[in-house]
C-alpha cells in the first residue's frame, strides 16, 4: 500500500468525523452482532479470578439505581462515587480507578484503619446535608487505594471484622471509550461483586479451611419451635431443620456446633433463651476460633400464600426447587426466603438449583448426632486447654490427603453409626485395606489423590461461575487423571473376591461405571485448552491463547485473529514506507514499557522527521514516533485486541457453565473418593497407633481388653510430662507419668446383672485417671461406631449405642448467666430425657433415639455443698439403677464415698472400681501416693487431696495445717456417728443393735 492511499485511507477530519469513519470501518470489519454488545456492560475478562478486576458479575448483583440530584461542584467521576455509594450504603465500596482500587469518604477512614494504608484528606460524609465537621475545609471526598492485585488480601481483612464489602469494577477499557458514543462521560462503573464472610468464596487461600463458614438462618415460633436454614456455599450444602426445644437450647446448640456459622441471621423476633444461647456460642467461637456476625432481619410480614407466590418468582426456572420448597411450613419458608435474597445480593442463589444440594440435619436414619457436650467434654475437634485442634480425637485420626476427605471424616466423628452392618462393612473395608496398602490398585488411587486440590470447593466456585482459567484447567487435568485411573484399572484387581469388602468394591466399580457412563466425555473439556497458556496466569496469551483448535467455538476467536492479522499486515506495510521515508532500510518498531509500534529516531536526525508524525516519548539520544497512520491502526488494533479479550471471556463463560452442567455427577465422584480417603486414613491410624478390629453386637456391652486412651497415649509419646514445683522448703516435688500407657480391661453389660453390671460406679483418688478413663471409654465406643479400628487389645467386643450423653466436671455458664449447680442439673436432666424409655415417666419427655444408651457422668453435685451434692448424686443414681431400662450403660465418676453402697443395694446392677493406687514413704518418712492408674473392683477409701496439692506446690505450711483439719474433721465426723448409735440405742431395744449399726 503507497503512503499516497495510506494518507488518504487516514486523512485528518474534525473529530467527530473522524470518529464516526473509524467506527463505519470497523463496522465493516468486524459481524455487526459482536458490535451491537460492546457496549460493555459487564465485566471485562469475566470470570478470571488471577486478576482481581475479571471476575464474573452475575446479574442480579446490581440493584436498580437510585440517582440522587448531582451536588454542585462534583466532578463527573465524583457523582458517579456518590451514586454509588448512596445505592450501597451498607456495603463498604472498592472502586477501580485504572489499574487501583480506590475508597473514598467515611469507607476510606475505616479501611485505612484496618487495613494500615494511607489516609488522603478529604471529605468524609456521603450527606452532603449533614457533613462531618472538618468536610468544609475540603472540596473533594478523602480516599485511600491499593493495587488491583492485592484487592482480594485487603477484602479478607474487611471481612473478618464483620464488614460487608462491595467492588466496583471499571467495564470499560479506554480504546472500546474512544469508539463509544458517550465518550466525553465519565467510564461506566458497576458493583461487580459484594463479599462477606460467608459468601468469600473467591478467597485464594479458601483450601486451607472452609469449615465454619456457612450462613445460618433461623426464625423462632411462639412454642419453641426452632426454624433452620444452613447454607455452605463453599461446598455447595443446604441444612435445614425444624425442631422443638427446651429452655436450655441444647439442641439449638448442638446444632450451631454441628454446622459451625460464621453469619447467624435471626428471621423475626426470638426469645431470650435462644438470643443467650446464640451469643454464648459467638463468644465461645471468639475465644476459639472465629469472629461470628450476628444480625436480625424482619420477617417478610407476609401470609403463607403469598409468600408461596413470591417464592414461586423467585424460582420460576427451577420448578423441582419450588415444588420441594412448598412442602415446608411458613417459618421454615421464611427462613428460605431470606436466604435467597440474602444470597441474591451477592450473586449465588445458584446453590438452590439442585435438589441433591438440601439435607435435613436431622435426617439420622443409621447413625446418631453427637451432641455440643460431647463434642466438648471429649475433645473431638477443639482441646479444651489450648482452644486447638492439637490433642484432639480428630487431629488422632485425621491421615487424609484430601480437603474433601477431611470433611467426610469429620462428618463422620460428627454422626456415628448406629447399624451394626454399616459398622462392620466399614471394619471390613479397613481390614482389606491393612492388607492391600501397597497394592497395584490402591497404590495408583492413592497416587492420584496426593497433592490433589479441593475438588469440592473448585467444583462450587464453578457453579457460582467464580473460578479462574488456571483453577478450571488444573481441575479438569485432576478429574480426568482420576477417570483415567479407574476407567483403565483391570475387573480383577477389583473384584469381590480380590478385595474382600463390599464396600470397596462398590466403590470402585461405580466409580469406574461412572467414568465409563456419566463423565464419559468429559476429557473432552480438557482437550479444548492450551495447558502451556493456561498455567501462565501472568501473560496475555493466557486469556486469547486459552482454547485451541478443538474448542467447540472456537471459529469466533478465529475471526477476532483474522481482523487482529490484517491490521499488523497494515503496520508491515506502513513500516516499508518508513523506511523510504527515513532511507534506512534496517528500521524497525520496537517496544518500549509496554508501548509497541514505535519508530525510533536518534535526535541528531530529529530535524528530518515529517512535521505530522506524533512524538510518543524521547530519552537523551532518541525519540519515539508514531505515524499520523500508525495512530489510527493502533486505535483500530487495541480496540480488535479489546474485543478479542471480550469474545475470549464470554467464552469461557460458557465452557465454565457446560462443565457445571456435570455438578451432579462431578459431586457423587467427589464423595465416593472422599469415602475412600476417610477409610484409608482410619486404615493408617489403625497400624500407626496399634489398633484392633472389635466384635460388633447389637446388645448393649462394653467389653473391652487392654483398652488405652488414644489421644493421652498419643500425647504420652511425645511429650513425656513432669510437674515440677517448689515449696516454701525449696523442695523440688516431680510427679512423672508412666512412659506407656496403662492398659485396662473393662466390662458393662445390659441385662442380667448376676452376668455383668450395667452401671460402674469409680471413684479414686485425685488425678489418678478417673475422668480421663471415662474419656477413654467413651472415644472407643465412637471409634467403633464410625468404622474405625480401637485402641484395645484382639478380643474386645462392643455393642452400638443410639444415645451417647455426657456431663464432665464444673462448668459455670457465666455468659448464660447459670451457676456450676444449675448447669449440671440442666444437663443431668438433658441426659435423663434421652436415655429414658418413651412413656416411663410423665415428668421427662423422651427426646433421644430408641436403642441403647451409653451414660458418662463426672462428679455429679460437686457445684454445691457436700450434703446437697451427694444427695444429688445419690437420688441420680438411684434412678439410673432402677428406672432406667437394661439398655442404658453408664459410668459414674464421684468423689461421694456413700455411694458404693449401691453395689450391694442393687445386687449387682452397680458395681465399683477405683483406679489403684500405692502409699510409700519418701526419703523424709512423709507418705506419699503411686497412682498405677490400673482399674481394680473395690471402692477408693481416699481422694488424697492434700497429696495433689503437694504436686501443685503449695507451700509446706498449709500443707500441714490442711493435713491436721483434716485429720479434726474426720474425728468430728466419726464422734457425730458415734453419737448418733448412742441415742439410738437408748431409744430402741438393744436386739435391734446390729441393725441399727447396718444403717449408719
Amino acid at each position: 500500500m503507497s503512503q499516497q492511499l495510506l494518507s488518504r485511507f487516514f486523512s485528518k477530519k474534525e473529530t467527530n468525523v473522524k470518529n464516526e469513519a473509524v467506527a463505519e470501518d470497523a463496522c465493516q470489519s468486524t459481524p455487526t452482532s459482536k458490535l451491537s454488545t460492546f457496549a460493555f456492560t459487564g465485566t471485562s475478562r469475566a470470570n478470571d479470578n488471577s486478576n482481581p478486576k475479571s471476575r464474573k458479575r452475575p446479574a442480579s448483583i446490581e440493584p436498580t439505581p437510585n440517582k440522587p440530584k448531582k451536588a454542585k461542584g462534583l466532578t463527573d467521576f465524583e457523582q458517579q462515587v456518590l451514586d454509588l455509594k448512596v445505592n450501597h450504603l451498607d456495603k463498604l465500596l472498592f472502586i477501580q480507578s485504572g489499574y487501583r482500587y480506590k475508597i473514598f469518604g467515611s469507607d476510606a477512614v475505616t479501611a485505612s484503619r484496618i487495613l494500615n494504608i494511607k489516609l488522603v484528606n478529604g471529605k468524609i460524609s456521603f450527606d452532603f446535608k449533614n457533613p462531618s465537621k472538618d468536610d468544609h475545609l475540603y472540596s473533594t471526598f478523602a480516599y485511600a487505594s491499593i493495587p488491583i492485585e492485592r484487592l482480594l488480601v485487603h477484602v479478607r481483612r474487611l471481612i473478618v471484622k464483620g464488614y460487608k464489602v462491595g467492588v466496583v469494577d471499571q467495564v470499560e477499557t479506554k480504546a472500546i471509550r474512544d469508539n463509544s458514543k458517550s465518550k466525553g462521560k465519565v467510564f461506566d462503573r458497576h458493583l461487580s461483586n459484594v463479599y462477606s464472610a460467608g459468601t468469600f468464596i473467591n478467597d485464594e487461600d479458601l483450601e486451607k479451611n472452609v469449615n465454619g463458614k456457612s450462613i445460618l438462618f433461623l426464625n423462632e415460633s411462639s412454642d419453641d419451635t426452632l426454624s433452620v436454614v444452613s447454607i455452605n456455599v463453599y461446598i455447595t450444602e443446604i441444612a435445614y431443620d425444624q425442631f422443638k426445644d427446651d429452655f436450655t437450647r441444647i439442641n439449638l446448640e448442638s446444632r450451631l456446633h454441628h454446622l459451625e456459622p460464621i453469619e447467624i441471621i435471626a428471621v423475626g423476633d426470638i426469645s431470650s433463651k435462644t438470643e443467650r444461647c446464640i451469643k454464648n456460642f459467638v463468644k465461645f467461637n471468639e475465644s476459639h476460633t472465629s469472629n461470628i456476625n450476628y444480625i436480625s432481619l424482619p420477617m417478610s410480614g407476609k401470609s403463607f400464600s403469598d409468600l408461596l407466590v413470591e417464592i414461586e418468582k423467585k424460582f420460576r426456572d427451577d420448578s423441582s426447587t419450588f415444588s420441594f420448597l412448598s412442602s415446608f411450613n411458613q417459618s421454615l419458608l421464611e427462613c428460605f426466603n431470606k436466604a435467597f435474597d440474602y444470597l441474591n445480593e451477592f450473586g449465588l442463589t445458584a446453590i438452590f438449583k439442585y435438589l441433591e444440594n438440601f439435607k435435613k440435619f436431622s435426617d439420622i436414619d443409621n447413625c446418631t448426632i453427637l451432641n455440643s457436650h460431647v463434642l466438648q467434654n471429649l475433645e473431638i475437634f477443639s482441646n479444651l486447654t489450648t482452644n486447638s485442634n492439637d490433642g484432639t480425637l480428630f487431629e488422632l485420626i485425621n491421615c487424609t490427603m484430601t480437603k474433601f476427605g477431611e470433611r467426610m471424616l469429620k462428618s463422620w466423628l460428627q454422626r456415628p453409626l448406629i447399624d451394626k452392618n454399616d459398622i462392620n462393612d466399614r471394619h471390613e473395608a479397613i481390614d482389606s485395606l491393612m492388607g492391600k496398602l501397597n497394592g497395584l490398585q490402591i497404590e495408583r488411587v492413592k497416587s492420584v489423590l496426593k497433592n490433589c486440590p479441593d475438588l469440592e470447593l473448585i467444583l462450587s466456585r464453578i457453579h457460582y461461575g467464580r473460578s479462574n482459567r488456571k483453577e478450571v484447567y488444573l481441575f479438569l487435568k485432576k478429574i480426568s487423571e482420576i477417570l483415567n485411573v479407574f476407567n483403565t484399572m483391570r475387573d480383577e484387581l477389583i473384584s469381590l473376591d480380590v478385595l474382600n469388602s463390599a464396600l470397596l468394591f462398590d466403590l470402585f466399580n461405580y466409580i469406574k461405571e461412572l467414568s465409563k457412563s456419566d463423565l464419559v466425555d468429559f476429557n473432552d473439556y480438557l482437550s479444548m485448552i492450551n495447558s502451556q497458556h493456561a498455567m501462565d496466569a501472568k501473560s496475555n496469551d493466557h486469556i486469547i491463547r486459552y482454547f485451541n483448535e478443538k474448542f467447540y467455538d472456537y471459529l469466533e476467536i478465529e475471526i477476532e485473529n483474522e481482523e487482529i492479522s490484517r491490521i499488523e499486515q497494515l503496520f508491515d506495510q506502513e513500516l516499508q514506507e518508513i523506511k523510504k521515508i527515513t532511507k534506512d532500510r534496517d528500521t524497525q518498531y520496537i517496544t518500549v514499557s509496554n508501548e509497541p509500534y514505535l519508530i525510533q529516531i536518534r535526535k541528531s536526525n530529529v530535524k528530518h522527521v515529517p512535521p505530522d508524525w506524533v512524538r510518543i516519548s524521547a530519552t537523551l539520544n532518541c525519540v519515539r514516533y508514531r505515524t499520523p497512520e500508525m495512530v489510527q491502526l493502533y486505535k483500530k488494533l487495541q480496540y480488535h485486541q479489546d474485543l478479542l479479550k471480550k469474545t475470549c471471556d464470554s467464552l469461557f463463560v460458557d465452557f465454565v457453565t457446560r462443565i457445571s452442567n456435570y455438578h451432579i455427577q462431578i459431586t457423587k465422584l467427589i464423595r465416593l473418593l472422599a469415602q475412600f480417603d476417610s477409610l484409608l486414613s482410619l486404615t493408617l491410624t489403625s497400624l500407626n497407633y496399634n489398633f484392633s478390629r472389635p466384635l460388633v453386637v447389637d446388645v448393649p456391652i462394653i467389653h473391652i481388653k487392654g483398652s488405652r486412651n488414644p489421644i493421652a497415649e498419643k500425647l504420652l509419646k511425645e511429650k513425656p510430662s513432669i510437674i515440677q514445683s517448689n515449696g516454701s522448703s525449696n523442695q523440688l516435688h516431680k510427679y512423672s507419668l508412666p512412659s506407656t500407657y496403662i492398659e485396662n480391661d473393662f466390662q458393662l453389660k445390659g441385662g442380667d446383672p448376676k452376668d455383668s453390671s450395667r452401671i460402674a460406679l469409680i471413684t479414686g483418688p485425685n488425678m489418678g485417671g478417673k475422668s480421663s478413663f471415662m474419656r477413654q471409654v467413651g472415644l472407643i465406643v465412637i471409634l467403633s461406631q464410625i468404622g474405625s479400628f480401637i485402641p484395645c487389645s484382639e478380643g474386645s467386643i462392643l455393642g452400638t449405642f443410639a444415645n451417647i450423653c455426657i456431663r464432665l466436671g464444673s462448668n459455670d455458664d457465666i455468659f448464660a448467666g447459670k451457676s456450676t449447680f444449675q448447669v449440671e442439673l440442666l444437663e443431668c436432666r438433658n441426659i435423663l430425657e434421652t436415655c429414658i424409655e418413651k412413656d416411663k415417666d410423665e415428668a421427662l419427655n423422651k427426646s433421644g433415639k430408641p436403642g441403647n444408651s451409653l451414660i458418662l457422668l463426672d462428679e455429679l453435685g460437686r457445684g454445691t455443698s457436700s450434703v446437697d451434692g451427694s444427695s444429688i448424686a445419690w437420688s441420680v443414681l438411684d434412678y439410673l439403677t432402677y428406672e432406667m431400662s437394661d439398655t442404658v450403660l453408664c459410668l459414674f465418676v464421684t468423689h461421694f464415698n456413700e455411694l458404693e453402697a449401691f453395689q450391694e443395694k442393687s445386687k449387682g446392677i452397680v458395681k465399683n472400681y477405683h483406679l489403684g493406687y500405692k502409699l510409700l514413704n519418701d526419703a523424709n518418712g512423709e507418705e506419699t501416693v503411686m497412682f498405677t492408674y490400673k482399674l481394680t473392683p473395690g471402692y477408693s477409701a481416699s481422694s488424697f487431696g492434700i497429696y495433689c496439692a503437694r504436686i501443685a506446690g503449695l507451700p509446706d505450711n498449709i500443707l500441714a495445717k490442711a493435713n491436721q483439719i483434716s485429720n479434726d474433721f474426720e474425728v468430728t465426723h466419726l464422734r457425730r456417728k458415734i453419737t448418733r448409735i448412742a441415742n439410738n440405742i437408748k431409744r430402741n431395744d438393744v436386739e435391734n443393735l446390729f441393725q441399727l449399726a447396718d444403717s449408719t
